[in-house]
């Protein structure tokens, strides 16, 4: 009897673990089904979610993709519950439960015959992500179309976070998804700001339920914000945000690499300062309807406040463009606009005292009054301008510049840190058409516009100078090791990312002012090695520390550079990789307009790092 007992218990054992271990050949599996229309789909299947992964077409060949996470360990493919269809893969007849092995770089011709005969036909490439987690946003309307119309829409929905060893981190109800972004709006890939449900600490980051999805449309590399907000951590300089990249599916459709960014706002793991906008809304239950206020100098709401005004506040110096567009805010008699994102609701009052306050350090900026650092944090101003000068930031002063202030502390404090696309040589220091920056100029002391000018007296301070020096000089190990291989590192983590990104987004595939400078992956990368070794080398001799020069990474290889007009190649030669093109071919400018790169058509400049083959047009006049 007890024998029978033990062969039941045991056949139940192998029952329950044949159950588990189907389940867990389960985990992971993509699993390839067909809609109504006769449209292939693929279902990501986790342990604790499944998610929908829609075929994108090319508009300009119609040939499609399917883009798959990193979680999708195996080249497999499970054909699911197909209906009454009839499936064929490069001829081949499938059925449900037959497992397709996929290879990279093939295009497979997909067949789909409904009940009713009519047949479909695709081509179809698989490409997969690796290193990245992937994040599926599913949004109230199962489309973008509202959101992508105006930055200002707004939808609720739903998110799921699938990390690459297939866990699902965390899936819940989006409170709101919504665009952001003043100028990078306006690209086809579009950045979204998120609001979860509840706080949480998503892929690591600091534990919120606001975040940021930077499209990273004008950064070659993929790693311009990355490395700012890496160097920010460094530095110490608090509240600043961090990231990681993730692989954004909106709807199904592959939306490209992001970096997931906790955002700039007040509260707990952000900038933690007095909530005056909490304060404000318990003072008035309406504020969502109240009156707003513009007058010459502050605007606002008129609502009522309670208690200390002296904090705390999240202003940004901002852009004429965008601070009009926006609620709250305040103007110096010197003309600089600052957006108040905290309170976010401003009273009068509050936006004079704050005002106020800015006039009076503006004041004694401007008079070289030593008082000055009475009113300034200075450790928090020298590290915020060491992230701006070395990665040569031209939004520094311009836009997206943030400093805050807590009740109770006289200081005004520099940071967080933010927004660095148009930096690390992505975008023109003078904003000449063509490639490079000039390196040897100190850029958020230039004089431009609407630049905010406080630098320009703060650095000659003996108290900014001495600890400018000490803090750069603790920070060059730090590039020491991203120069040697934390840039490659990173480069490798996000590479198969950015190849599905570029046949994505496939304008953002052409390199340009705004979308990286040369038209491989790789170059991009050693370009930014090239722009950080010129600019720490020179900022070494400007400060005078000394240390062992910075090397221009170079991969020994030889590019051809070739010279063209209208009549065809004119000539061709030879340069190693990493080298400057100082003298172009001469030319009669009475004839021809000068040379240009002929992908991108940018204007030929001085310093030209060579990092691949380029092909440079002389177009004549017309």
């Amino acid at each position: 009897m007890r024998k029978k007992y033990v062969l039941g218990a045991l056949a139940i054992l192998m029952v329950v673990l044949g159950i588990v271990c189907y389940a867990r050949l389960q985990m992971h599996r993509i699993v390839l089904k067909i809609e109504r229309e006769g449209v292939p789909y693929l279902t990501v299947n986790t342990e604790h979610s499944t998610n929908v992964i829609r075929l994108w077409q090319s508009e300009a060949d119609r040939n499609g993709y399917f883009f798959l996470p990193s979680c999708a360990r195996r080249h497999t493919v499970m054909v699911g519950d197909i209906g009454t269809a009839s499936l064929r893969i490069d001829g081949e007849l499938l059925a449900q439960g037959d497992i397709f092995t996929w290879e990279e770089n093939h295009a497979y011709a997909v067949q789909i015959t409904e009940e009713a005969y009519e047949t479909h036909t695709y081509t179809v490439t698989f490409m997969k992500s690796e290193n990245i987690p992937a994040v599926f946003i599913d949004t109230a309307s199962g489309s973008m179309e509202y959101l992508n119309a105006d930055k200002e829409h707004e939808e609720t929905g739903n998110i799921c976070i699938v990390e690459t060893d297939g866990n699902t981190e965390y899936q819940g109800a989006l409170e709101r998804i919504s665009g952001r972004g003043n100028s990078t709006w306006e690209y086809e890939k579009k950045p979204y700001a998120i609001k979860l449900s509840e706080k949480y600490p998503l892929c690591g980051l600091d534990k919120g339920d606001r975040w940021r999805l930077l499209a990273l449309w004008r950064e070659g590399s993929r790693l311009d914000n990355k490395v700012a907000m890496d160097l920010a951590e460094e530095l110490g300089l608090p509240y600043s945000p961090q990231g990681t990249w993730v692989d954004l599916y909106l709807n199904g459709t592959y939306a490209g690499i992001y970096l997931l960014a906790e955002s700039v706002s007040v509260g707990e793991g952000r900038v933690e300062i007095t909530d005056l906008e909490k304060e404000n809304r318990r003072c008035n239950a309406d504020i969502d309807q109240a009156e707003r206020f513009a007058e010459e100098n502050s605007k606002g709401y008129l609502i009522e406040n309670d208690g200390d005004l002296s904090g705390g506040y999240l202003i940004e110096k901002d852009h004429p463009d965008h601070y009009d567009a926006e609620a709250s805010g305040f103007v110096t008699s010197a003309g600089h606009q600052f957006t108040v994102n905290a309170p976010q609701h401003l009273s009068r009052e509050q936006a004079q005292y704050i005002r106020d306050y800015v006039e009076n350090i503006e004041q004694l900026v401007q008079g070289g009054q030593a008082e000055v650092w009475d009113y300034l944090d200075a450790e928090s101003f020298v590290k915020r301008f060491l992230i701006d000068e070395i990665s040569m930031n031209t939004d520094a002063g311009l836009t997206s510049m943030y400093f805050y202030k807590e009740r109770g502390d006289g200081k005004l404090y520099s940071g967080p840190a933010w927004d660095y696309d148009n930096a690390f040589g992505e975008r023109n220091a003078d904003g000449e058409p063509g490639y490079d920056y000039e390196h040897t100029v100190l850029q958020i002391c230039s004089e431009e516009p609407n630049r905010l000018d406080w630098y320009v007296s703060l650095y000659d301070t003996p108290e900014m100078k001495r600890l400018l020096v000490e803090e750069y000089q603790k920070v060059l190990p730090f590039f020491e090791r991203m120069l040697a291989d934390g840039i490659d590192g990173y480069a490798q983590t996000v590479s198969a990312s950015v190849d599905m990104d570029h046949v994505r987004w496939e304008s953002c595939a052409v390199p340009g002012d705004y979308t990286g400078t040369y038209v491989n992956y790789d170059s991009n990368i050693r370009y930014m090695k090239y722009f950080l070794a010129r600019r720490l080398n020179w900022l070494c001799d400007r400060w005078g520390v000394e240390h062992e020069e910075f090397a221009v990474p170079s991969n020994g290889q030889m590019h051809t550079i070739t010279y063209a007009n209208y009549e065809g190649v004119i000539c061709e030669t030879q340069m190693p990789d990493g080298a400057e093109l100082t003298e172009p071919l001469a030319y009669d400018e009475s004839v021809y307009q000068g040379w240009a790169n002929q992908v991108t058509g940018k204007p030929y400049r001085r310093q030209i790092p060579i990092y691949e083959d380029t092909v440079f047009y002389n177009a004549r006049w017309e």
